[in-house]
């Protein structure tokens, strides 16, 4: 999942995908000078595919697949297929949820909330970056959506500005499940400044739940402008930057 929090591991995987991007974008670039400039070859599909080939690498974040002269396609990971996984995960949680789901002041019910998001920074910081800990967070996440519908007064403003990333999760669960506009910008402000780009991703997702709770001219300009920046920091590649687009491209009223 590419929503999950890269380790040593994924970050040494990723250094080595820009390096063979940047040699195979250089080594193309040249046979297709090469190409060109020999007097007995022509301009042709060959120059064209190997000039495509030099900008593919740069593109996988934009396009999921691309097909080249004679017929070769070079397919991507679907980001849009990984997001929709995730999201099937949490709102597998939302069943019997929402605003049908009995609310209550019961410390066991906040003991429970302040359990998971213990669990998920134990998870977070014990296991090695990649699908396996992606799929546990994911787990947790989907807990914490059911759990914090059951509370009725839920301190959200306190856990947006917690220094526990394990509850400001909590708050993002329950705004996912649970959406109010009330809290846009202080939603907002916490997941432009959120360091865990696991949590980073389901406060996206909380956000756009939010937003589609709001109409358009509800939406404070400043909080496109920390979105935009936030855009402008994301890794290439990163699912965040698609939710982002999204998500930006809605507060601005565009389909």
């Amino acid at each position: 999942m590419g929503q999950g929090e890269p380790g040593e591991g994924e970050r040494g995987s990723a250094r080595r995908r820009h390096i063979v991007a940047a040699v195979v974008s250089c080594v193309a670039v040249a046979v297709a000078v090469t190409h060109v400039l020999a007097p007995e070859l022509k301009i042709d599909n060959i120059t064209v595919a190997l000039l495509v080939v030099a900008i593919v690498p740069w593109l996988r974040d934009l396009l999921n697949s691309i097909e080249l002269p004679g017929g070769v396609k070079v397919e991507f990971k679907g980001v849009e297929q990984r997001i929709e996984a995730a999201e099937r995960t949490a709102d597998a949680a939302l069943v019997g949820g929402g605003d049908a789901t009995p609310r209550t002041d019961d410390p066991a019910a906040r003991d429970e909330v302040r359990r998971l998001a213990a669990e998920y920074l134990t998870v977070r910081k014990s296991k090695r970056g990649g699908s396996d800990r992606t799929h546990r967070m994911d787990s947790i996440f989907a807990r914490l959506v059911r759990a914090t519908q059951r509370l009725s007064d839920p301190d959200l403003d306190g856990w947006l500005a917690s220094p526990d990333g394990g509850l400001r999760l909590a708050a993002y669960a329950r705004l996912y499940a649970v959406p109010d506009g009330a809290e846009l910008s202080a939603l907002a402000d916490a997941v432009v400044d959120e360091k865990l780009p696991f949590s980073q991703y389901w406060g996206i997702r909380a956000l756009d739940k939010v937003a589609d709770a709001l109409d358009v001219d509800q939406v404070p300009p400043r909080v496109v402008r920390r979105l935009e920046d936030c855009l402008a920091g994301q890794p290439r590649g990163s699912d965040r930057v698609s939710l982002l687009r999204r998500l930006i491209a809605k507060l601005y009223g565009r389909p």
